[in-house]
């Protein structure tokens, strides 16, 4: 079985912190900005006004504004701060096209973010430089050219917070597929558990039926012991089933020499070293599968079965010679052969079956990636 991959993909504390503490950032640089400049200016208080609200109204989730509001939004804080600059002097209304230019590179793609920090640091200076040129004290004109470079601060954050986010997806869909793996893999337990058990039982129930109809009550008396007895061995398989999913490690030669038991003959060929549990579990089941159908197809035939241990590879074969008996009919959907290739698609390997002279015989074979310390249990 493989293990889920883990869901657990959250964005970093210090990258939390910094979305969340956005708009406190945003209200303190307005109140430090009113508190230090010089309200009795209309044209200052004007901007101030206007650079305040474009500022607060960054801190609104993207999913809440549209892509033409957002680029009106940095189309007025492109001017409105540019001509902040010279105004605020050396207040921290001066903050704010530094602050537009960082939000720029989070909220908008490159191609957009890049050219506004460029705009902007072109407006900026060409702005200080105007004021410069008539006589206002301030900054130095070439300092406007740097007032775009906070977007790169911008654009690393929203490149972290996509990769974070395409992560995330990336676990769902993994999940996802993990989620149908397992719902295939319990498909094909219930079928090589249950399915044949069930079948059998109500095959021989309805035969059971037919001989009291018919009044042959012993008969029909032992075809109930039949159901009976499938009944139990589907109990005894749903437990071992049951064991082998709670397990992280099979034992594959005790297992099968235990699935084999006295219905046939088992031997060992090599030396035996542990499988994975996915191998394992393929292994057992295919066992599991060729002895139903010998038992089903050919009653009564000898059925050998051999695991095979070789430099590379696993092989397990399963061969039944003729029935010694006609067979009853069984309703067969061919699920079991197609469950067995798609465990074998699962570990690597592979499944053959077909006629062997007058008999049948089931191969499975998966190949030793890394071979295990040998299995130190009697070999059967």
């Amino acid at each position: 079985m493989t293990s889920a991959p883990n869901p657990d993909v959250r964005l970093p504390t210090l990258d939390s912190l910094r979305l969340s503490s956005r708009p406190y950032v945003a209200a303190i640089v307005i109140v430090a900005a009113f508190a230090t400049s010089d309200l009795s200016n209309p044209i200052l208080l004007a901007l101030l006004v206007v650079n305040s609200a474009v500022l607060m109204a960054s801190a609104i989730p993207r999913r809440f504004v549209g892509p033409r509001s957002s680029l009106v939004g940095a189309g007025v804080a492109l001017v409105a701060s540019a001509a902040m600059l010279p105004l605020g002097g050396t207040t921290a209304a001066t903050l704010f096209p530094f602050l537009f230019a960082g939000h720029a590179g989070w909220r908008f793609k490159p191609s957009i973010s890049f050219p506004f920090a460029i705009a902007l640091s072109v407006a900026c200076a060409t702005a200080l430089w105007i004021a410069e040129h008539n006589g206002v004290d301030g900054w130095p004109w070439a300092t406007g050219l740097f007032a775009g470079w906070p977007v790169l601060i911008g654009y690393s954050r929203r490149s972290r917070l996509d990769a974070l986010r395409n992560a995330r997806r990336a676990t769902d869909a993994e999940l996802r597929e993990h989620a149908l793996a397992e719902r295939a893999r319990i498909a094909r337990d219930i079928h090589d558990v249950l399915a044949h058990s069930l079948s059998g039982v109500n095959m021989q129930l309805e035969v059971a039926d037919a001989l009291l109809d018919a009044g042959r009550a012993e008969e029909a008396r032992a075809a109930v012991g039949k159901a009976q007895s499938l009944v139990r061995e589907g109990l005894t398989e749903t437990r071992r089933a049951v064991q082998t999913l709670r397990q992280d490690a099979l034992p594959l030669v005790p297992t099968l020499a235990a699935l084999v038991g006295e219905d046939a003959s088992f031997r060992v060929d090599g030396t035996a070293c542990d499988l994975d549990t996915p191998q394992a579990q393929f292994m057992v089941r295919c066992a599991q599968e060729a002895m139903t159908n010998a038992r089903n197809h050919a009653p009564g035939a000898a059925v050998d079965v051999v695991l095979r241990f070789d430099a590379g590879s696993v092989e397990l074969s399963v061969a039944n010679g003729p029935a010694l008996s006609p067979p009853d009919p069984v309703e067969s959907t061919g699920m079991g052969l197609v469950g067995m290739r798609e465990r074998a698609a699962l570990v690597g390997g592979s499944v053959t079956a077909g006629p062997d002279g007058r008999g049948w015989i089931v191969r499975a074979r998966v190949p030793l990636h890394n071979r295990a310390e040998p299995d130190t249990e009697t070999r059967a």
